[in-house]
């Protein structure tokens, strides 16, 4: 009986440090892919960085954003456009107006309410999204050169788990740790690649 007594606190220590050790390991995991995920956004930045200054005149991706959400959601207005990419209402009508200029966006009257246009793609618009499509996925073909089916299956997996959670966690730490008055700014922050969680 003594015996026993005397093993059952050692056993419950040695599940308690397993515990533990599971628990640091998850930590550094978790820290890795931390690490791994914020060593992906400055190579990205990088990569953009490196991008406009060879691109020209082309349209660079904060406008192709812009161009993509009106050719996937339709026509809307430049209010609605801000809410959707998450910017302030100056940053991107000043956008849309360059858009406008170059003849990728056209302005037409809003049936529902006279006074408000709505931004719609127009022909060049479309083909500049096309030849951006055809690009990116020329890139990642290279990028992802011999990678197996499987490997790209599950990986477009891991990405898109990843992201909703991000995307989802993001937002309620915004909603409990940033004030309202700052909410707005802090999300054109994030969203233009600048300081992030």
């Amino acid at each position: 009986m003594g015996e026993r007594e005397q093993a059952r606190p050692a056993r419950t220590r040695n599940v308690a440090a397993a515990g533990v050790a599971a628990d640091l390991a998850g930590g550094e995991d978790v820290a890795r892919v931390a690490d791994s995920v914020i060593e992906l956004l400055r190579t990205v930045r990088r990569s953009k960085a490196r991008l406009l200054a060879a691109a020209g005149n082309d349209v660079e991706s904060a406008t192709q954003v812009l161009l993509r959400t009106i050719a996937d959601e339709g026509p809307m207005r430049a209010s609605a456009l801000a809410a959707s990419v998450q910017s302030d209402l100056s940053t991107v009508s000043r956008q849309v107006a360059g858009l406008v200029g170059r003849g990728l966006l056209e302005r037409r009257a809003d049936q529902l309410d006279g006074r408000a246009s709505l931004l719609v793609v127009t022909e060049a618009g479309r083909a500049v999204i096309a030849e951006h499509e055809q690009g990116r996925q020329q890139f990642f073909e290279e990028v992802l050169a011999g990678w197996t089916a499987e490997d790209l299956r599950r990986f477009a997996g891991f990405v898109e788990r990843f992201t909703a959670s991000y995307d989802r966690t993001h937002g309620a730490w915004m909603r409990e740790r940033v004030p309202a008055s700052s909410r707005a700014l802090a999300g054109v922050t994030g969203s233009d690649g600048g300081r992030t969680l």
